[in-house]
């Protein structure tokens, strides 16, 4: 009996992984972009910061620089204790100031929104303090939304990955996971995720899937909720927003941690309704909270193929099963990730994430300590 449960929990692992390599082929066909619309829709940017005044002035100097005029740009102050209002209010911005209330973005966002309405007619779009955006962002995202879509997550690429090799697999695990996850759902109809940057919702969406909590991870928290209100993010593959990545392994634990601890809640919380809606987005959602990374399993796989050949256990399915397996999830995201455009050089090194995700195990002990938000420092 004991054996037959162990082998049937190593073909539900094949059966993920198997899973996850099928859909990610939907991601090898380039999105088509809306066309021009008239550009005159209501744009509100937010720009959540926490002590930022390192980096602050630059998103803002490109929001100045943007072609798009019907915005107005926010700096949402939560508890800063260094110049980032002095920045914002010399580079243009409107600021509202947090002093109190619960930690962390959802938070902070949920506030200010209580403080500020948005108007029906308005589209909220949400960027961080430490982002890189080109000029044409906010067309790009009225013309999607004026196209139907009222949800829509652009690009979320990686703008320091030379800093480190923590950063490198950083870059490395986000350039295959927009095309093979990302853009991939999207062609299939199905619901991006939300990535708590780069990301627009109009007012009556936000409404519909209850607005912002205070969730550890907030983005995620809302994705789900979309897919239960009816309604999917839209993925720009075209819009791309840079976005730092922690470049040591302190930061990056401790980041992923919160990111864990948050899906693990956001899963207890919505899993059933998700399994329950009989709607094939929710499913993949609901698999998405409660799969392990997928470079962890691609990792087990691995370990499992070289137990497996040297003992010849009868509680282990055959070798060759778990090469298979394993050789599909390592090799698959390199024609994907070439596609992107990603150097041979970085290629040669992408088997170091796989390594790297070994880390997954440790990090998701850890998560289960974290309680409360996580200020990435840039």
């Amino acid at each position: 009996m004991l054996r037959l449960f162990a082998q049937s929990a190593q073909v539900c692992l094949i059966a993920l992984a198997g899973y996850n390599a099928v859909t990610a082929l939907w991601g090898w066909r380039n999105r088509i972009a809306a066309q021009p619309g008239p550009r005159t829709r209501r744009l509100r940017v937010v720009i959540p910061a926490h002590n930022e005044e390192p980096v602050i002035g630059s998103i803002l100097a490109d929001l100045a620089a943007n072609e798009y005029s019907s915005q107005e740009t926010w700096v949402l102050a939560d508890r800063c204790t260094d110049t980032t209002v002095q920045v914002a209010r010399e580079a243009g911005a409107e600021t509202a100031e947090r002093s109190d209330g619960p930690d962390g973005k959802g938070a902070a966002l949920a506030w200010y929104l209580d403080e500020h309405p948005l108007d029906a007619d308005e589209t909220l779009v949400v960027f961080d303090a430490d982002n890189r955006v080109p000029s044409n962002v906010l067309s790009r995202i009225a013309d999607e939304i004026d196209a139907g879509h009222p949800v829509v997550q652009c690009y979320l690429d990686v703008a320091n990955p030379d800093d480190s090799l923590i950063a490198e697999a950083s870059a490395l695990s986000y350039w295959a996971g927009n095309r093979m996850v990302q853009l991939a759902r999207s062609n299939l109809g199905w619901s991006a995720d939300l990535g708590g940057t780069g990301m627009a919702l109009t007012a009556p969406a936000l409404t519909e899937a209850g607005g912002f909590s205070s969730s550890l991870t907030e983005d995620q928290e809302l994705s789900v909720r979309l897919v239960l209100a009816g309604m999917r993010v839209e993925w720009l593959h075209d819009v791309h927003v840079n976005d730092q990545k922690p470049a040591s392994m302190d930061i990056a634990v401790r980041q992923r941690s919160r990111w864990m601890a948050g899906k693990r809640v956001t899963a207890r919380k919505h899993i059933r309704q998700l399994l329950g809606s009989g709607n094939m987005a929710a499913f993949d959602q609901a698999l998405r909270l409660v799969q392990p990374g997928r470079s962890f399993v691609a990792l087990l796989s691995g370990l499992f193929t070289v137990v497996a050949m040297v003992t010849l256990s009868p509680w282990l399915l055959p070798w060759p099963v778990w090469a298979a397996a394993t050789a599909v999830q390592v090799l698959e995201p390199i024609p994907f990730l070439a596609r992107e455009g990603v150097r041979g050089e970085r290629l040669v090194r992408y088997p170091v994430l796989v390594l790297i995700a070994g880390l997954w195990a440790p990090i998701r002990f850890l998560s289960r300590r974290v309680e409360g938000w996580y200020h990435t420092p840039h």
